[in-house]
């Protein structure tokens, strides 16, 4: 992973000249020093802890930047809530902040880092026999939704969710059990973390997903405007995502890894919900 980012780095650096080649010789003439990360944590893949190991679709850009910045990356540990946490990363306990959305309260006193490093597509997930009947959000406004609690969207989207009926479920398997026994009628995912979460229960093939988002969050990496390391990660970082070749490999490691979990998920048995009696004949 670390020699694709390599090759996506030095096409850069050839791409822009001789002020770029400057610029990666003042990042690696640097001292090393420790760079306090965090972010998203139960939110996969855009970032998790598993095994007190941290995983996502940040990490291989984040490291990349490190070993070239001459940082030493600390993940921090998962010790409170998500919110508790980012509000905590403002404050400087933390340095970079990996994935955060605009218009949305709790990153108000984080730094944003622009452009957005990757988007994050809400989509509707459906039976297959009833998505074709769906023509437009007012459809579902009349109809009964839920979201996995585990989502993470942003203010925005949060507000927009309040004119549909929607309830909060604690997990995968009752959330689809809830759409595949009928009590309700759609779920409202990130495309990513929604075909994972279906993939590991062996239900990938009984659920259908909107062909076209219905919202398109995009995600920006934060710094803590606390953080002596600041000016250095504010400027680098913004000049590293304003190249639309690094931008795209985030995108790339992010179906790579969509890919990876529905492979190794194929062909997992489904669970054996117990349907009402109405819809067992």
């Amino acid at each position: 992973m670390k020699k694709l980012w390599t090759i996506v780095t030095l096409l850069v650096l050839v791409a822009s000249g001789s002020r770029a080649q400057i610029e990666f010789e003042e990042i690696k003439s640097r001292t090393q020093e420790k760079l306090h990360v965090t972010g998203f944590f139960d939110y996969f893949p855009f970032g998790q802890y598993e095994s007190n190991v941290y995983s996502g679709v940040f990490k291989p850009f984040i490291e990349y930047f490190s070993d070239h910045g001459q940082y030493v990356l600390d993940y921090l540990p998962v010790s409170m809530s998500y919110e508790d946490t980012i509000r905590e990363a403002a404050k400087g306990e933390a340095d970079v902040v990996l994935g955060m959305y605009a218009e949305t309260s709790l990153y108000t006193d984080l730094k944003f880092i622009y452009p957005a490093a990757i988007d994050n597509p809400v989509h509707i997930a459906m039976l297959p026999s009833k998505i074709g009947s769906l023509h437009s959000l007012e459809d579902l406004k009349k109809m009964k939704g839920a979201i996995h609690r585990k989502e993470r969207f942003s203010g925005y989207v949060n507000d927009k969710l309040k004119d549909f009926q929607i309830e909060y479920v604690d997990n995968s398997y009752d959330l689809f059990g809830k759409l595949i026994r009928g009590e309700i009628d759609y779920i409202f995912t990130s495309i990513y973390f929604g075909t994972i979460e279906a993939a590991k229960l062996g239900l990938r093939p009984q659920i259908a997903f909107s062909k076209q988002s219905i919202w398109t969050i995009p995600v920006f990496i934060g710094i803590s405007k606390a953080s002596v390391h600041r000016e250095y990660l504010s400027h680098t970082l913004s000049k590293m995502l304003e190249k639309p070749e690094i931008r795209e490999k985030i995108k790339n490691d992010m179906i790579n890894i969509v890919t990876k979990v529905e492979e190794q998920y194929n062909g997992t048995v489904p669970p054996a919900y117990e349907l009402p009696k109405n819809m067992d004949k």
